[in-house]
């Protein structure tokens, strides 16, 4: 059927009367996909330098003068040691004192420290459609009337 021509109906109530149509746009919505996202995860190497607190023991030699007062005769005769001390290859008695250090000890752990999410949200926005449409038109010829076009 040809939109332009009006539509005609048949029949004995229909003698007296015309239907008028017309057209009309209608929208909808068709969903392409736009593009993608993705998380891609991977490790770099950093070179990070951090400072350590370090302690050491270290010998100090304190020589204490014994004023003329306090110096008594000492009645002990190995108070420098006994005769085999004094004979072995240092000729004298030894102290030993050992002495200690701290030193750096370094690891590493894996520590959580960021969530990243990818969410999606939709934007609503308005655009404008148009496009042309047919209409019909009734002219109306009616004897001592004025002629008149509907629609």
């Amino acid at each position: 059927m040809d939109p332009t021509e009006p539509e005609t109906t048949t029949g004995a109530d229909t003698d007296d009367a015309m239907t008028r149509s017309e057209q009309r746009l209608v929208t909808g919505t068709e969903v392409f996909e736009i593009g993608r996202a993705r998380l891609r995860k991977h490790v770099v190497t950093e070179d990070v330098q951090i400072t350590v607190q370090v302690r050491r023991e270290e010998l100090r030699l304190e020589r204490e003068p014994i004023g003329e007062n306090h110096r008594t005769p000492v009645e002990d005769p190995d108070v420098f040691g006994t005769l085999d001390e004094f004979g072995g290859p240092d000729g004298g008695v030894i102290f030993t004192v050992t002495l200690h250090e701290e030193r750096p000890v370094i690891t590493t752990e894996i520590v959580p420290v960021e969530r990243v999410h990818l969410t999606k949200i939709v934007r609503t926005e308005q655009h404008v459609a148009s496009g042309e449409v047919l209409k019909e038109r009734i002219e109306v010829d009616v004897p001592g009337r004025p002629p008149t076009t509907l629609g």
